[in-house]
């Protein structure tokens, strides 16, 4: 058995989003010293702006041909999203392949990712209410910044459970998504009538890209810290990926873990 494992996560443009799939790859190599780790990002958007640049980066359609042309035999695409939305439903098509003989590999498995069933959102809710020991959960907000999934009705309800969970257990926490219109409004104008002048604001993303960098933290009038603070809040953005907490990343490694065991037996 030649195996690998191949991290496949949303990506960005951000050179700063890089440090979670860093610390991802820290914790992998420890843990599996002997065994090749590879990367690759799954957002098509987000390859060609970097093909744009001149960045080739290959797909992990392409890491896959490249590791079976290579020897390996055996290989977990190891998922670090958030919720199993298009990107992930497309790489299980991909490692679908495998079964039907079109990439040759003896074996391969996908590791799933972060959130899929109600105790995971209920454990990893609670995880990110205790997550900022500066916050005072009594008198001050957390707003938690997803990305939302234009095409996956399983990936959005997983979010709603997720919002439905965390603004249950704290009165003063409340989830947005980026692509649904007038959700930072509603949020803002919900903490300004509750009567709470401070909010924090952390991504529910895997790295601190483009969308933590500008959508969230930007300084532009549209930024979800401006749009908050143009409520008279005053407004701290978290400015790292849940990936790059360990707590969280042990997750994703936990994921693996059972990957492995699977690709195995």
């Amino acid at each position: 058995m030649k195996k690998a494992i191949l991290f496949a996560a949303h990506g960005s443009k951000n050179r700063a989003a890089s440090s979670a799939m860093g610390n991802i790859l820290k914790l992998a190599k420890e843990s599996y010293p002997d065994t090749p780790l590879f990367s690759a990002f799954t957002s098509g958007h987000v390859l060609k702006k970097l093909r744009e640049k001149g960045q080739k980066l290959p797909t992990v359609k392409q890491n896959l041909e490249n590791l079976a042309e290579d020897g390996f035999t055996h290989v977990v695409v190891q998922s670090l999203h958030v919720i199993p939305g298009t990107e992930f439903t497309n790489i299980t098509r991909l490692v679908s392949r495998v079964e039907k003989g079109e990439i040759e590999f003896e074996k391969a498995v996908v590791g799933e990712p972060l959130l899929t069933n109600e105790q995971e959102i209920d454990e990893v809710a609670e995880l990110i209410l205790n997550l900022l020991e500066e916050r005072n959960p009594q008198n001050e907000a957390l707003i938690l910044v997803a990305h939302g999934s234009k095409y996956s009705d399983s990936g959005n309800s997983l979010y709603d459970k997720f919002k439905e969970v965390l603004e249950a257990k704290d009165s003063n926490a409340y989830l947005g998504k980026l692509n649904a219109e007038g959700g930072i409004e509603e949020i803002s104008d919900r903490i300004k009538e509750s009567g709470i002048k401070k909010a924090y604001l952390l991504p529910l993303l895997f790295g601190a890209g483009n969308h933590v960098k500008k959508d969230m933290a930007g300084d532009h009038a549209d930024s979800w810290m401006n749009i908050v603070a143009s409520r008279g809040i005053e407004t701290f953005p978290v400015d790292k990926g849940i990936g790059e907490f360990d707590i969280f990343a042990r997750r994703w490694m936990d994921k693996l873990a059972k990957a492995i065991n699977e690709l195995e037996n």
